[in-house]
Order: structure tokens, then C-alpha cells, then sequence
């Protein structure tokens, strides 16, 4: 208790020495808004030591929390499912980087992957195989074959978007 008084005094300490300075500096057209100020920041300075050592304020928190999860529990939403969906994007994304960085080495054009389309189921065989992909910038047919071959995607489901 003692250590939050010691914060609380040498806060509004600096607060008052401000507030001395400023009296003594500013027009006195701006006055009432720097009192607002001032006011506003001693309300905070005083508040912020004893919420943060608030144990009522802790269990709040854990509450809340409580609450959030069986909400989640409720929609169906696990943190298994989390977990998965979770992989299935952090794989995408590293297809997406594998793709830019193929075609950058094997023809020397950067390209920007926009989506990535997989099968996203985890029981098929074909899980994790890309379906479709949207790529900016012009029409590339060295592009298309690269990435027909390479990942086993029909041409017509590689799709090109103007850059912007």
C-alpha cells in the first residue's frame, strides 16, 4: 500500500510542478482547457495504481473471461477447431511464399499472391492441395504452366487480377 502512495505522490508532485509552469507560461485564453487537462491526467495518475493492484478488478477479469469461453463453448467454437483453422491459414500463407519465391527463381518475375484456395478438409486425401489461385498483375502463361505443373492446378482455375 505504501509503494502505490509513493507513486500516487510523486505523480501528482510532477502534476503540480506542470501546472505551475503552465500558469506562469500560457495565454490565459487557453487557461480552463489546460485545467481540463490537468484534471483529466490527476484523475488518472490517482486511479491507475489502485486498479492495477485491484484484486476485484482480477477477478473481473477472470470472469469475463469465463464468460467469453463458454460463449464459445455454446456456438460450438473449440479451441481444437481454433487450432486447426489456425494451421490451415499458417499453411496457406507459407504456400503463398513458397509459390512467389518458385516463380521468382525459376522465371525471374515477381508476383504477388492475392488468395490461395485449398481443400481444407483434414479427412480427404487431397487436404492441404491448392484448388484454385488469384495472382495480381497481367496474364502470365510461363507463370500458369509453372504453377500447373508444380501444384497440380487446372489452368483455368488460376486466375489473374490488374494491379491497381
Amino acid at each position: 500500500m505504501q509503494e502505490i502512495l509513493n507513486e500516487v505522490a510523486l505523480s501528482l508532485f510532477y502534476i503540480v510542478i506542470i501546472a505551475i509552469f503552465i500558469e506562469n507560461l500560457v495565454n490565459e485564453s487557453y487557461r480552463k482547457y489546460i485545467n481540463i487537462f490537468l484534471g483529466l491526467t490527476a484523475s488518472i495518475v490517482l486511479i491507475t495504481p489502485i486498479l492495477e493492484n485491484s484484486e476485484f478488478l482480477k477477478f473481473e477479469f477472470q470472469k469475463n473471461l469465463k464468460k467469453i469461453e463458454s460463449e464459445f463453448n455454446q456456438q460450438g467454437v473449440y479451441s481444437q477447431d481454433i487450432y486447426r483453422q489456425a494451421l490451415i491459414q499458417e499453411y496457406k500463407n507459407k504456400l503463398k511464399d513458397e509459390i512467389e519465391d518458385n516463380i521468382r527463381e525459376i522465371c525471374g518475375k515477381e508476383i504477388q499472391v492475392v488468395n490461395a484456395s485449398i481443400y481444407e478438409d483434414i479427412d480427404s486425401p487431397d487436404f492441404g492441395r491448392l484448388k484454385e489461385i488469384k495472382i495480381e498483375g497481367e496474364y502470365d502463361r510461363k507463370v500458369v504452366e509453372i504453377i500447373s505443373n508444380k501444384y497440380h492446378v487446372c489452368k483455368d482455375r488460376i486466375y489473374f487480377q490488374k494491379l491497381r
